[in-house]
């Protein structure tokens, strides 16, 4: 019995001490994250979805990748030149960046009504979308589902569809019910996401060249996801959990829309992925980024700017 209550005394502890440190890290956050926002709101049923909306002409929606640092941020160098021509959306997905941060288990279907809702609600007519990476997988499940959304889909870096079969297994269940406690899975959360941790997965991971990761871009992708006091522990683990991938084979096999898909030339497989997607759909159209991984929007802004313009074209 004696044991027993040291045990619970220490384990009381314990979390006092970590739920001290979470609030100090808040406290930090709060002094150095900006989160002024200036832009708009569409107030969804499952929360609110931050985006911003400028230029004339035509709908063009910007999806960004889905990860914790993700926000639309990552089409900041292209905006103003593509806002020429276009009614451009620049969107945070939910879960991302300024937009809530509900504390629920993340699918891929949650985000392909998401999006959904939002070209149906705010855009209002069918618009050409520019999407990147895991995101681009709920683009052509919306797609799917309702085909008067989209005139043309281009993709940056999607992922390959074998990762997109693989399903949550038993571990899947065992991470969420982690991160669903209030202070260690806040606590690990921020120890995924501190500064070191975003830094080196941006040099070591998303960019080719490490010497073009700015201090505006890590600021930018540590900001992002340090909003809303950690709430984005449950996107993690459900990244993590592999909640997030559908097979979209019979969904991007029957799309006839114009689709473009742009890989950046240093992603390991880069080759097995594209010849994956033209399997399925043999008209879609591949070009490369030379010197650039999975963010060549922000790496090689010009000359994938180029591309797209080419394709808008």
């Amino acid at each position: 019995m004696g044991k027993i209550k040291s045990f619970i005394k220490t384990s009381a502890v314990t979390v006092c001490i970590l739920e001290a440190v979470n609030k100090f890290i808040e406290s930090s956050l709060t002094a150095s994250v900006n989160t002024r926002t200036s832009g708009n709101y569409y107030h969804w049923k499952h929360g609110n979805i931050y985006y911003k909306v400028c230029g004339h002409g035509s709908p063009l929606l910007l999806i960004h990748d889905l990860t914790v640092f993700s926000s639309n941020y990552e089409w900041s160098q292209m905006i103003d030149k593509l806002s020429s021509n276009h009614t451009v959306y620049a969107v945070d997905l939910i879960g991302c960046g300024k937009s809530d941060k509900p504390l629920i288990t993340y699918t891929n279907y949650f985000y392909v009504q998401m999006i959904q809702d939002f070209v149906n609600d705010v855009i209002g007519e069918k618009t050409t979308v520019f999407v990147n990476g895991l995101s681009s997988s709920f683009v052509i499940m919306a797609n799917a589902v309702d085909q008067n959304l989209f005139d043309s889909i281009v993709m940056l870096n999607p992922r390959s569809i074998n990762e997109l079969k693989k399903i949550p297994e038993q571990n899947s269940k065992l991470l969420i019910k982690l991160f669903q406690l209030p202070v260690i899975g806040k606590t690990l959360y921020y120890i995924a996401t501190n500064k070191d941790n975003t830094e080196y997965a941006l040099t070591e991971n998303y960019f080719y060249s490490p010497f073009k990761v700015n201090p505006a871009i890590i600021k930018s992708y540590y900001t992002a996801a340090h909003t809303a006091n950690g709430n984005g522990k449950m996107l993690f683990a459900s990244l993590r959990g592999n909640y997030l991938n559908a097979d979209i084979s019979r969904a991007l096999a029957k799309a006839d829309n114009r689709i473009f898909l742009i890989t950046g030339d240093q992603i390991e497989n880069r080759e097995v992925i594209e010849a994956s997607y033209l399997k399925l759909n043999k008209n879609i159209l591949t070009f490369t980024v030379a010197k650039s991984k999975y963010l060549p929007q922000l790496e090689a802004p010009e000359q994938t700017l180029d591309l797209l313009l080419n394709y808008m074209s």
